[in-house]
């Protein structure tokens, strides 16, 4: 048996020949005459080949965040906080972000 003939088809936006009549309705089908339908395929994990066996995050810089970091959980200030009180805290906690590595 020959081999199937195979056309390619273009789909465009709508044109001049559309509103004239002159577009050609298309029918898509696999070889053997079966519709082509659009499917989803899930593939396990497992049957991806040439992926990393471990993957470590870029470094972050001031352009790019690396990999996700989470800050440890601060307690909030009293509300009769006084000024020096709430600059202590935010030096500290601007502190702990460079620790990080969340700010330069």
């Amino acid at each position: 048996m020959a081999a199937p003939l195979t056309q390619t088809l273009v789909v465009q936006e709508t044109d001049e020949a559309d509103e004239a009549g002159l577009s050609i309705p298309v029918r898509l089908v696999k070889p053997d005459g079966t519709p082509f339908a659009e499917v989803v395929a899930t593939i396990a994990w497992s049957a991806i080949t040439g992926k990393p066996g471990t993957f470590t995050p870029p470094a972050p810089t001031t352009g790019a965040r690396g990999g996700v970091l989470q800050q440890a959980a601060e307690e909030q200030l009293a509300a009769n906080a006084d000024s020096s009180a709430i600059i202590a805290k935010v030096n500290a906690t601007l502190t702990k972000l460079k620790a990080a590595g969340l700010l330069a």
